[in-house]
């Protein structure tokens, strides 16, 4: 089999194909890019998928009230992040249920979500566009 990518949705009206045929010309970063284009494709349905079984509304909410608003310096991140993995936070996530493994499904995604609005989200591919645009250049 040759070495290839690809992935393929249609889930309602969502329909997503990304592709690429890899062959001794593609560089790994290459690669690399489709899979973190596919990645963020699939981060972005996630919340809107669970919607129906999950307060994702109510959970912003909490977001919000563990997260400051406006720019943050090192140490209220990490405040921010203690709070996000501390009971106050789990607390906090009864009020959406109690059912013990619907919680431990919210802790997750409040822990993600904490780290989006903090801006440390995973490897962004506008970051890794912009590198290659200019390594481009430079060749």
């Amino acid at each position: 089999m040759e070495d290839h990518i690809s992935f393929s949705t249609k889930y309602k009206s969502w329909i997503v194909v990304k592709k690429m045929k890899v062959d001794e010309n593609i560089e790994d970063i290459d690669v690399g890019r489709i899979l973190l284009s596919i990645r963020d494709t699939i981060d972005g349905k996630i919340y809107e998928l669970l919607q129906g079984d999950f307060d994702i509304e109510g959970l912003k909410k909490i977001v919000d009230e563990i997260v400051p608003s406006g720019k943050l310096n090192e140490e209220q991140m990490a405040s921010a992040l203690k709070t996000a993995k501390s009971p106050k936070a789990t607390k906090m996530l009864k009020e959406l249920t109690e059912e013990k493994l619907k919680l431990e499904v919210y802790k997750g995604l409040l822990v993600e979500m904490v780290v989006q609005k903090l801006n440390l989200s995973m490897l962004a591919l506008k970051s890794l566009d912009k590198y290659l645009d200019d390594k481009s250049r430079r060749l």
